[in-house]
């Protein structure tokens, strides 16, 4: 809920949401026909793929277009390869989607490569076999000399609000963690490990083992660039300390993999329905959002909108199609008549998004080189690459302006044109 001051002079407050204590286990929903992995790759370098259509997949294998691919994720279901196609998300971002169509469950087969290659982990195998594991740990930053972590963060508390996922993890899988940490020291040699999570599960948070530290529930409290700032030391706090940031959902599937010799590949995800119902719900990485709704019975009519993300960073998808991927934690579902309106509406410097904005960025007049696409002029001027992307500023926005939309697009052009004139040189 948002609370605004009467007076107008004090910033609008969003709360994140807090688990339940007697919060109801995950629904298991089954994919139905095929699971879609959409890898960050290029179609035009899909054409000498590894992978080709009819290809037998099991579960658990690495699906990569080459050997050597940096980008990859994991089957979670046996089955054959039906289609190899290109896809466009958002910001023109290319992926190469594998469709494959799953075996019936008494058919399933495993990839036994991962359990003879953890009988000696190490941080190159977690690389190149972990990182399509349900909270997309990112294992890269430890290989990146210019920047050595000293500290990993895992975070035990959501990223958006509505979203419950990584807060039961923290509840309800804590032994998992407490592996998953324990391996993370192991393989990387960081004793340094904090867990972050909102105050009311400080006390369970204390068996994983880590520094816990918490923060409090006023969004956006648990970004990672506010956790540097206001929670972490003041060496670990600069912007050139090497952090490395895991979600409680990535550290306990890492823990998951390592107690039990067999890769987890079930992605949870805090579903809300149109009529605002909160759910659990554990399903394949790779299912098609549709399984999830007619598991609920909900129907898209002309006007709503499905989100991936939460409410103030989520993305609206255009299909039901899309799939489920290892970073997904929340999915809402909204009726049209929930849908914020957005307007042509020019500012009226109300100041509510300069009073949100955490980054103390004069968002009123960014805003306006924004609208007029002088977006140079508004990363040397206004600080646009200063923007964390918490979306607050769009959130509380009289006049209904889409600033996040807006700094998104902006960030995206300069770093585009960045890397154009790069590779012209």
């Amino acid at each position: 809920m948002i609370k605004r001051s009467f007076f107008g002079l004090v910033k609008p407050k969003l709360h994140y949401e807090r688990i339940d204590e007697a919060q109801a286990e995950p629904v298991s929903v089954k994919a139905s026909k095929n699971i879609m992995l959409s890898i960050e790759h290029p179609f035009e370098s899909a054409k000498n793929s590894l992978l080709k259509i009819g290809d037998p997949v099991k579960n658990g294998q690495k699906i990569a277009l080459t050997e050597k691919a940096d980008d990859y994720l994991l089957a979670s279901k046996s089955g054959r390869i039906s289609n190899i196609s290109p896809f466009v998300g958002i910001l023109g971002k290319k992926y190469t989607v594998v469709t494959i169509d799953i075996d019936a469950d008494s058919a399933q087969t495993v990839d036994d490569h991962f359990k003879s290659s953890s009988q000696t982990p190490s941080l190159e195998k977690a690389r190149d076999l972990l990182s399509g594991l349900p909270g997309k740990p990112d294992f890269t930053v430890f290989f990146n000399t210019d920047k050595p972590v000293k500290t990993i963060v895992v975070m035990g508390a959501d990223n958006d609000l509505l979203s419950i996922t990584r807060q039961y993890f923290v509840k309800n899988n804590i032994i998992s963690m407490k592996t998953g940490i324990d391996f993370l020291r192991k393989i990387t040699g960081i004793h340094n490990v904090i867990l972050i999570v909102p105050q009311h599960l400080a006390q369970v948070a204390g068996s994983s083992g880590a520094t816990v530290k918490t923060v409090d529930s006023e969004y956006p409290s648990a970004h990672p660039h506010l956790i540097r700032q206001h929670v972490l030391s003041t060496e670990a706090s600069s912007p050139d300390a090497g952090v490395a940031f895991f979600s409680a959902e990535a550290v306990s599937a890492l823990g998951a993999a390592f107690n039990t010799g067999k890769l987890p590949l079930e992605k949870l995800i805090t579903f809300i329905s149109k009529d605002g119902t909160r759910r659990l719900v554990s399903i394949p990485i790779g299912t098609p959002l549709q399984d999830i709704l007619n598991e609920f019975n909900e129907n898209l009519e002309e006007g709503d909108q499905l989100i991936v993300g939460g409410p103030l960073t989520g993305i609206s998808v255009y299909t039901t199609d899309s799939p489920v991927m290892p970073d997904s934690d929340t999915l809402i579902v909204q009726s049209k008549e929930q849908v914020p309106e957005r307007s042509d509406a020019p500012c009226v410097n109300c100041g509510d998004c300069v009073r949100v904005c955490p980054a103390s960025i004069q968002v009123n007049l960014l805003v306006r080189y924004l609208e007029a696409q002088q977006y140079q002029e508004a990363a040397d001027q206004y600080d646009l690459f200063s923007c964390i992307e918490c979306g607050f500023c769009s959130y509380v926005c009289e006049s209904r302006i889409p600033v996040f939309q807006h700094i998104r697009l902006a960030k995206y052009t300069l770093e585009s044109m960045k890397e154009a004139e790069e590779n012209n040189v």
